[in-house]
């Protein structure tokens, strides 16, 4: 085989392969809403929940008694079908020659390039949770303007109306939600909220934060969606608008998880995946680091999720 053609092979990098699989960036919330679970094939089936699946039974035995028989649950099926993303950087042999540390380098862009895949995913799940059209009528909830969160002039709660959406999410799984997403905008609404701030102005807390608002609303996981895009490299917006995203989702470790787990949605991940391959162009001159993900982002349990949206009205 000539060398030409050997600069031409694609070969998998497992030192970046491993630091692209490791490598999370903490701005990004999509992971909260939809966890990850590996499938072995581009296209297959998941189950889908209703409200039996999150339903506590009543397993209680008196002695002599009869065992507590329950019908099976029918169990639906929708098909998924995953996607290939992939980005790429090319140097020049001569950058790599004045490089101080290569392979330090080879690993900035690797960093750079789970950046950008990690970007578009979060903006695919975005904009899937924040469409009231993805969610089960009765689990939307529009704030009018006399309950802006944003407008410190009105006397609206905005705890009393996350509080009432949860417990209307419960009304129909039998659960609270245990995972709450926030776009930015929402959130610095709310810390500055001065009902917020008389809550805990007696207990000494000069400011409000992720953990006070986990602590108002009982809800164990709260995170806030603050990464930002851009489609002309200029003018940047929102990932995640002044909406607010409670949901149950599964919240078991990455090994135990499992599509038969009931959850408000998962990310359906190719095995292997992400992935860093290289190769050479230009007669080995060029090196090409390449990023390869390959999923799905799938809502898997309708009734387990509440949108509630268009919180501000000034800003």
């Amino acid at each position: 085989m000539s060398q030409s053609r050997i600069d031409e092979l694609r070969m998998i990098d497992p030192v970046l392969t491993t630091v692209a699989q490791g490598y999370t960036n903490t701005n990004m919330v999509a992971e909260a809403l939809f966890p990850t679970i590996q499938v072995s094939k581009l296209k297959g089936k998941i189950p889908v929940f209703g409200k039996e699946a999150f339903l506590i039974r009543d397993t209680y035995r008196a002695i002599k008694a009869q065992s507590n028989r329950i019908p099976p649950s029918d169990i639906d099926f929708i098909t998924f079908e995953t996607k290939e993303r992939d980005i790429e950087i090319s140097l020049d042999y001569i950058e790599e020659e004045e490089s101080p540390d290569f392979s330090r380098y080879e690993q900035r862009i690797t960093k750079e390039l789970v950046d950008i895949l990690q970007l578009g995913r979060e903006k695919e799940a975005a904009d899937l949770v924040q469409n009231p059209n993805n969610f089960n009528e009765e689990l939307i909830y529009e704030v009018n303007a006399n309950q802006a969160f944003d407008d410190y002039t009105k006397n609206a709660d905005p705890i009393l109306i996350i509080r009432n959406s949860a417990a209307k999410l419960r009304s129909l799984i039998a659960r609270y939600p245990n995972t709450m997403v926030i776009g930015d905008k929402c959130y610095q609404a709310l810390i500055n909220h001065p009902k917020l701030l008389e809550r805990v102005k007696y207990a000494g807390i000069s400011k409000v934060s992720r953990n006070i608002l986990s602590e108002l609303t009982d809800i164990p996981n709260v995170f806030v969606g603050s990464a930002v895009f851009s489609n002309d490299g200029i003018n940047f917006s929102d990932v995640w608008l002044d909406n607010i995203i409670l949901a149950y989702v599964d919240r078991s470790d990455r090994q135990l998880r499992s599509e038969y787990n009931p959850s408000f949605g998962y990310t359906l991940q190719r095995e292997g995946k992400p992935e860093i391959d290289t190769y050479y162009e230009n007669g080995g001159k060029i090196k090409v680091i390449r990023n390869t993900d390959n999923y799905a982002i799938q809502i898997t349990a309708k009734d387990a999720g509440f949108l509630i949206y268009n919180t501000n009205h000034i800003y």
